[in-house]
């Protein structure tokens, strides 16, 4: 009877029914909180993004951060360069985000807008459906895109559009930063250049002295050696003789690489035999690496195509990547340099190689991306300016090539300097 009573004034008071929304207001305020907490953690998280890294690194940080907040198959992060779009594709594979960089003509003389970049868009990924959100600088001017794309259609609440749109004002400020720290590094690259190619050319003037001086007393030496060869005939004596005229023209062609080492022309481009260029380099440091207790091998390919290119640049290159390999090796007991060339079809060009590897002390996991960094250098004080490998990296993309690293902690290094075969052999 207590009960039935009970029941009688939950249901007419409607106790009941306000406990019962009383929770599920509260469950649902607590889901917005939640939401909100997460929203403010992404954008947290969006403001730590690295300055340093590359724009595919960037596009699948921001991915893998939009991916807790929204649905979709695919993010793009798309910038505009002149008339000139580059997209970065991204999607979840593997456990892991991949990306991919395509680019696409704007249309002249028009503002960018959604549907523009919608269409470049649908070049690559046809039949899918475009979300999009504009990146502006400080000046309200259009330099990108953040889009979500999706295989079914996919309706977002005006929250997360809102949120979307408050995601672009975060990354636009980001991408800025970046914009002006590439610019900033072009510009301490260039004078790290200048200051390199500074020393070099005193360097060189001095060599172009030394050779000059040498040049005359060596040609007299190589004479005399020669009628004194054909005049003596006699063991021991002819052989001793035969000795001093080979290393006399082993030191001829030293002075010859100098003097080519230190031209002026050092610009000028012309058709070259990479193998050729390598023989040229060991031919001028390759004693001074033997007698540092180094043993040089040499693996080159027979059939390797010309390349144009500066010839004085590309044995720069090389005389940093193995003087590199020869400090990298001071320590080892069996120290080795195996200097090889190549070919290598990544497109329809193709490319020819020369690769430097020693097994040397290696290069630390969190060095790798900071190596071509100018005035970055793992050296000891006073034994290496930091400029080296800027340079040369450089030098391989002034070519239309690029200088490629691999190395291990402690097992190896491996550099490929990689050059566009000349088009008479391309054609």
């Amino acid at each position: 009877m207590v009960n039935q009573k009970q029941e009688i004034i939950e249901k007419l008071t409607g106790i009941q029914s306000s406990r019962l929304s009383y929770y599920a207001e509260l469950t649902l305020a607590m889901e917005q909180m939640k939401k909100k907490s997460n929203q403010l953690r992404i954008l947290n998280q969006l403001t730590k993004i690295q300055v340093n890294k590359s724009w595919e690194e960037i596009s699948k940080y921001l991915a893998g951060q939009l991916h807790q907040a929204f649905r979709f198959d695919f993010f793009v992060l798309s910038l505009m360069e002149g008339a000139t779009v580059f997209s970065y594709i991204c999607w979840f594979e593997s456990d892991k985000w991949n990306c991919q960089a395509k680019t696409g003509t704007a249309v002249a003389g028009q503002a960018m807008d959604a549907e523009q970049i919608h269409g470049i868009l649908s070049r690559y990924m046809p039949r899918t459906h475009h979300t999009s959100v504009a990146l502006t600088n400080q000046m309200n001017q259009v330099f990108g895109f953040l889009t979500f794309l999706n295989h079914s259609p996919v309706e977002y609440s005006d929250e997360e559009n809102h949120f979307f749109q408050g995601i672009a004002d975060y990354v636009s400020v980001a991408i800025e930063n970046i914009f002006l720290f590439k610019d900033l590094s072009k510009k301490v690259n260039l004078e790290a250049q200048l200051i390199h190619s500074a020393k070099l050319a005193a360097v060189g003037e001095m060599a172009a002295g030394v050779a000059h001086e040498l040049n005359s007393p060596l040609t007299a030496i190589l004479g005399n050696v020669q009628l004194l060869l054909r005049a003596i005939r006699d063991e021991p004596a002819n052989q001793m003789l035969n000795d001093i005229f080979q290393c006399g023209l082993r030191c001829k062609k030293i002075i010859q690489n100098l003097l080519t080492f230190s031209r002026q022309d050092e610009y000028q481009y012309e058709t070259l035999s990479l193998n050729d260029v390598v023989e040229d380099v060991l031919g001028l440091i390759g004693y001074q690496l033997q007698v540092s207790g180094i043993t040089v091998q040499t693996r080159l390919s027979d059939d390797v195509p010309r390349f144009e290119g500066s010839r004085h640049q590309i044995e720069q290159v090389l005389i940093n990547l193995l003087l590199n390999a020869r400090d990298a090796t001071q320590e080892r007991e069996d120290a080795r340099i195996t200097v090889e060339t190549g070919t290598v079809d990544t497109d329809a060009v193709g490319y020819v190689y020369v690769s430097v590897l020693d097994n040397g002390t290696g290069i630390k996991e969190e060095h790798l991306p900071q190596i071509f960094n100018p005035f970055f250098t793992t050296k000891e004080k006073f034994k290496g300016t930091g400029l080296g490998l800027s340079v040369s990296h450089g030098i391989a993309e002034t070519h239309g090539g690029k200088l490629l690293v691999e190395s291990k902690e402690g097992e190896f290094s491996k550099f490929t300097l990689t050059l566009p075969k000349a088009r008479c052999e391309v054609l």
